[in-house]
């Protein structure tokens, strides 16, 4: 993590070590980043980042001679700007003041509240993307598969209906590892033993999706995805990993950013399938 100085930081170096572990502890909590490998932090100063789609992508090429089969190359290649995530906070002098003078340790509720908020919205780009600009999400991107009409209601029915999620993926060529986001109602009714088995229906569920199982709020109930991970399939590209920036007095009290860049490069859309 990294902090941006100020001329006239107010914080000693123990108040800013204590402020940034809070900030830390929270503002990487994501969903995404669970089952999404990242590529950085590149730097601040990176601005944008490569996309592209790859093609290509089919059996590997059979020969004697060593001959050149059909190559994996970029279908198409953009330059996208790698857009800011940020909320800021202030600590007032008063509680400053008053921390200090008495010993007492300086509340940072407000720093944690404001890293939570930058952590949804994350996660809310990597779902969702962003459509005034451009951006998709695992959920919205063009050339996923989808799934819909699944019945969730009884036993059995999550594990029938990652079998047949996974089963699509397969069959595109994909061999995982598997992982999936549901919304929390789908995620605790799969805590049910399965009738002929000592063992709870998520038990079943993740031998099956080895890279993970996993719960967001942001979801529709009853919607998902499940994805085949890897950098060869999609990566979280991170030129400013949480940061924290004093912004300079303001009336006596300070103002906070938490702030930190990342862009969704999903290489092979394919390898999503949404229900």
């Amino acid at each position: 993590m990294s902090r941006f100085f100020h001329k006239g930081d107010p914080l000693t170096r123990e108040e800013w070590e204590r402020l940034m572990k809070t900030v830390n502890a929270v503002a990487n909590a994501t969903v995404g980043r669970r089952f999404i490998q990242t590529t950085g932090p590149l730097g601040a100063g990176v601005q944008t980042v490569p996309n592209e789609t790859m093609v290509g992508i089919t059996e590997g090429y059979k020969g004697l001679l060593g001959d050149d089969g059909a190559r994996v190359v970029a279908g198409k290649r953009t330059s996208v700007i790698v857009p800011i995530i940020s909320k800021d906070f202030v600590l007032h002098w008063r509680d400053l003041a008053e921390a200090r003078q008495t010993g007492q340790p300086l509340s940072f509720a407000k720093a944690a509240a404001a890293a939570s908020s930058c952590a949804r919205t994350e996660d809310k780009l990597v779902f969702y993307g962003h459509s005034v600009f451009g951006y998709e999400g695992l959920m919205t991107v063009a050339g996923r598969n989808t799934l819909r009409g699944l019945q969730w209601g009884n036993a059995g029915d999550a594990f029938n209906n990652f079998t047949k999620l996974t089963r699509i993926l397969r069959s595109r060529g994909y061999n995982g590892p598997f992982a999936a986001v549901v919304h929390p109602r789908t995620y605790a009714d799969m805590h049910r033993v399965l009738e002929g088995s000592s063992l709870l229906e998520i038990s079943h569920v993740k031998a099956m999706l080895t890279a993970g199982v996993y719960r967001s709020s942001l979801l529709a109930p009853r919607t998902g995805l499940v994805v085949s991970t890897g950098k060869e399939n999609l990566e979280l590209m991170v030129s400013a990993d949480t940061s924290l920036a004093f912004l300079g007095a303001k009336q006596m009290n300070l103002p906070f950013r938490v702030f930190k860049t990342v862009f969704l490069r999903i290489l092979r859309s394919d390898a999503i399938c949404t229900f």
